[in-house]
């Protein structure tokens, strides 16, 4: 099989001839380590990995050497990190957000980089379409602590708002699908941490939920599958997302209290699990035998069907090229052989 035909069929729920993998970041120190290069497209084809995860593009004017303004009017730092920092929102004022221009979703460059990774790959590797389900933008437009503010105090703004970036994130996902053939779409939007969620249930639902029921399901209605990632203990939410129609949820956050094999005892027979070698543990401070342990255990508790191997959040810049490494060959290595 290859890559491709590995993550469709674990998105299925099925048992591919080898568990597959692939990671939504690693960083380039990490990547020169072991490949050579910091291009994140090229990396990930050089390491072999079942995937590729791609974002639109959008163009930046750099202030200085570290700072810069994106297509959004957002202005970022670079800080090492694999996402730069924001460090001002350009909407101002909520009640004024119809005075806001979007990009232009269809400007030809937005799709830059899925072109290169559909080119590169050949049909041999998924190309994951990294879009959103909302929150990530709007705390982008808006700031993070601004968009929890607007949430509770202006919530028919704040979900016009919302509904916006929704439709601009579906444009994308149709662009994506019609012209390119993208069957994989992942949002990235993290609405939680170790401790819950970042807002209250109540807020989640009334206001963040059905925004998330309708891009799910307008993704879903262009063919495609998707995959739910958040950080942190999302229990609260997990099975109304499984009833607006993810297909895979990542990363299975340790750090949130939840534990792989279990999840999959409880939620494999309807989602697939992508996670979740722990990148705080193991990955970083661990050895390279510890690692390919822990591989052999998540393949012995879970079993080689409806699960992609990777991190528990990506490959950041502390993690040990080497135990990376060791990963992603002892995946490829003991998956291969019946579950035990």
């Amino acid at each position: 099989m290859t890559g491709k035909q590995r993550i469709l069929a674990a998105l299925q729920r099925q048992t591919p001839d080898c568990v597959p993998t692939f990671e939504w970041f690693i960083d380039t120190v990490v990547t020169q380590a072991l490949v050579g290069t910091a291009e994140p497209v090229a990396a990930a084809h050089a390491l072999d990995l079942d995937g590729i995860n791609v974002r639109a593009d959008y163009r930046k004017q750099f202030l200085d050497s570290k700072t810069f303004v994106d297509e959004w009017g957002v202005k970022r730092m670079l800080t090492g990190d694999c996402v730069p920092h924001v460090m001002e929102s350009p909407i101002k004022d909520i009640a004024r957000h119809g005075d806001y221009q979007f990009p232009d979703a269809t400007a030809p460059h937005r799709f830059e980089t899925l072109e290169r990774a559909l080119k590169l790959v050949d049909g041999k590797r998924a190309i994951i379409w990294n879009l959103r389900d909302g929150f990530s933008d709007m705390r982008d437009l808006l700031g993070y602590e601004e968009a929890m503010m607007q949430m509770l105090l202006e919530p028919e703004h704040f979900a016009a708002l919302l509904d916006r970036v929704v439709d601009y994130n579906l444009t994308l996902a149709r662009i994506g699908v019609e012209r390119f053939g993208v069957e994989v779409i992942a949002t990235t939007d993290d609405v939680a941490n170790n401790a819950g969620l970042l807002m209250s249930p109540g807020s989640y639902f009334d206001v963040i939920a059905p925004a998330f029921r309708k891009v799910i399901g307008g993704y879903r209605s262009l063919g495609c599958h998707v995959i739910k990632h958040c950080d942190g203990d999302i229990k609260p939410l997990l099975d109304f997302w499984i009833e607006s129609g993810i297909s895979c949820l990542d990363p299975i956050d340790p750090a949130g209290g939840l534990h792989m094999p279990t999840m999959k005892k409880q939620y494999g027979d309807r989602i697939c699990l992508k996670g979740n070698i722990d990148c705080a543990g193991v990955l970083q401070s661990g050895t390279v035998e510890q690692v390919e342990n822990a591989v052999r255990e998540l393949l012995r508790e879970c079993g080689r069907d409806g699960i992609i191997l990777s991190s528990s959040n990506s490959i950041h810049r502390g993690v040990k090229p080497e135990n990376y490494m060791a990963m992603v060959r002892a995946i490829h290595r003991e998956s291969r052989a019946p579950a035990a």
